[in-house]
């Protein structure tokens, strides 16, 4: 990820979209991990970023945050939330499995997303969850992501072609549907502008972070987030999300 990007990327860390989808990540897992599990499990987050997810995930126990960049390895010890701050990429060798592995918009920053895939299940203890979100859609892919770092955007088809052998997929669905018709607006709102006045370097799409646009797009989004179910199988939306449990 491009550094200004990155920059911008940790400042929007606060805002409505990192807060729904964290919202949906606690959902989702919600559905398959038992009350009475809950606060007694190892997690791991790969790509933490600046740990805008970490309060979602510490409800299911303790938290060690794996990042590999500068920016976000500063924000996350800053943090008394997380456990460990585990300054490395995949694949490292780690001390420890987990109960639950979450990549919350990161294998599409990863050139080989069938061998990080594959390190993420190594993490696993058996019976663990793999939760993974990505970016959807090929044919939504511009110069936000150039500037994201992104190799691709993912269909459900392309998601399941890329899952190792050993893990089963528990639920599947697009997300953030409701607003994306907006996205599109949006983005193509911003690449005709960055095409009539192009910027020195290539920057990501700003996000809204706070005032009534702000939170009107986060209670739009908490509104999806609450009529999800395990059941729910979006086609479309401006992100896709998979669990995945490790067998044996």
């Amino acid at each position: 990820m491009k550094a200004q990007a990155y920059g911008r990327y940790v400042e929007e860390s606060t805002g409505w979209l990192h807060a729904g989808r964290s919202e949906m990540v606690a959902r989702v897992l919600g559905f398959f991990i038992p009350e009475s599990a809950r606060g007694a499990l190892e997690v791991l987050e790969v790509g933490a970023g600046a740990g805008q997810n970490v309060p979602a995930l510490r409800q299911f126990g303790s938290v060690d945050a794996m990042e590999i960049a500068d920016m976000g390895v500063q924000a996350l010890r800053q943090r008394d939330d997380v456990r460990t701050v585990i300054h490395a990429g995949i694949p490292s060798r780690l001390d420890r499995r987990y109960d639950i592995v979450c990549a919350l918009d990161v294998i599409e920053h990863i050139e080989d997303d069938r061998m990080a895939l594959e390190w993420m299940k190594e993490q696993l203890n058996p019976g663990g969850l793999l939760l993974i979100t990505v970016p959807a859609h090929p044919w939504f892919f511009t110069r936000h992501d150039v500037a994201l770092g992104h190799h691709r955007r993912y269909t459900r088809k392309a998601f399941r072609s890329v899952v190792p052998p050993g893990l089963e997929l528990l639920a599947d669905s697009h997300f953030n549907t409701l607003l994306f018709p907006l996205a599109i607006a949006s983005r193509l709102a911003w690449v005709l502008k960055t095409r009539i006045a192009p910027a020195k370097q290539i920057d990501k799409q700003p996000v809204p972070r706070q005032g009534l646009v702000s939170r009107l797009l986060l209670a739009v989004f908490r509104w999806e987030v609450r009529a999800t179910h395990p059941g729910t199988a979006r086609s479309w939306g401006l992100s896709y999300y998979a669990c995945l449990r490790k067998q044996g």
